[in-house]
């Protein structure tokens, strides 16, 4: 089996996807993690920059960056969270509507792209994906963890 070979396609398709959406984040004028920040706090009732640092593993400094464009926006405002330092991040209605033009777009290819692929495909691909993230991200830590 040629592993470079493979693992150079399967980043190379992953990084397609990616560029799927960096088209809709250019159309509404955000960048690609912008956009990506945008569907975790939809996504999660109670998200704070760390969650999302951790969930996407951005740097804090780029999450704070574009939270401070987001708010600048009135896409997103910071409210009180478990202790004085920590706060929860909340779309603003002007948020909502932006963010759910943005849904209407994405779901048109997304669903597209689903049901080419099949339900069945869909979600044997997505439990593969998933279970080769995971195993990758423990063995690069484990990697890492061995050289230190």
């Amino acid at each position: 089996m040629d592993y470079r070979k493979i693992m150079s396609r399967l980043n190379a398709a992953l990084n397609q996807v990616n560029a799927s959406y960096a088209v809709i984040a250019k159309k509404y004028g955000l960048s690609y993690n912008a956009l990506m920040v945008m569907y975790i706090i939809a996504e999660y009732e109670t998200v704070t920059q760390k969650n999302i640092c951790d969930i996407l593993f951005l740097s804090k400094s780029t999450v704070h960056g574009i939270l401070l464009e987001l708010i600048k926006n009135k896409y997103v405002v910071l409210i009180s969270g478990k202790n004085k330092k920590e706060k929860r991040i909340i779309f603003t209605n002007n948020g909502e509507e932006f963010f759910s033009a943005i849904l209407k777009d994405t779901e048109i290819f997304e669903k597209k792209v689903l049901d080419f692929i099949g339900e069945k495909e869909a979600l044997f691909f997505l439990e593969q994906s998933e279970r080769a993230a995971n195993y990758m991200l423990s063995k690069v830590n484990e990697t890492i963890n061995r050289d230190d």
